[in-house]
């Protein structure tokens, strides 16, 4: 008797040990499984960031190239339209030239309501965009030649020189608007985000 009393509690506690170990065990796998929860949300939230790379303009070109520089020459006869860019709102920037100073237009998709913008954002000039001269002749010829030189990619649209000779180079790549600050010697090239707030 006394020898199955004493089997009876061995098992006892052999089974109190393994439903601890099952306790212990859940616990842990439980605790696998909240720590494995954050990195879904953690990627999704990295990509939520990494969605906000600034350049979704596309270039203007053809027939919606025709209509918007009509649009404006309408509103003013005195811009010259030197390239477009379309917002994925389906706006527009128009980036030209008046009384030899830059300019750039915010028009709206249904081309009716144009803003004269002072340089909103990186890639759309700093600030002080309206002392720019543009660019022609040999001069352009030369700057193209120096950034086509950097990256032969690069479709530049238009090309405007600060007051400290530097220069202000906007042009496309892939179908994606771009704008380099180049110095004045032509060596120093800075490529600017659309969206960068500077």
């Amino acid at each position: 008797m006394k020898s199955m009393s004493m089997a009876r509690r061995a098992g006892l506690a052999a089974a109190g040990i393994m439903a601890a170990g099952v306790v212990v065990l859940g616990g842990s796998a439980m605790a696998d499984a909240a720590t494995a929860t954050p990195s879904p949300s953690a990627s999704s939230s990295t990509a939520a960031g990494s969605g906000k790379t600034g350049s979704n303009d596309t270039a203007v070109t053809g027939d919606e190239l025709a209509k918007v520089t009509a649009a404006m020459k309408a509103k003013d006869s005195a811009v010259t339209v030197t390239s477009v860019r379309k917002d994925p709102d389906g706006s527009y920037d128009v980036l030209g030239t008046k009384a030899g100073a830059r300019v750039m237009y915010d028009v709206s998709a249904d081309l009716a309501t144009f803003n004269q913008s002072t340089g909103r954002g990186g890639g759309k000039g700093h600030g002080g965009g309206s002392n720019d001269t543009p660019v022609t002749g040999d001069e352009l010829a030369k700057v193209t030649a120096a950034v086509k030189a950097k990256d032969s990619t690069i479709t530049v649209t238009s090309v405007g020189k600060d007051p400290d000779g530097s220069y202000d180079v906007h042009g496309t790549k892939a179908g994606a608007t771009v704008k380099y600050d180049l110095s004045a010697d032509l060596a120093t090239f800075t490529q600017h985000t659309h969206a960068a707030g500077k």
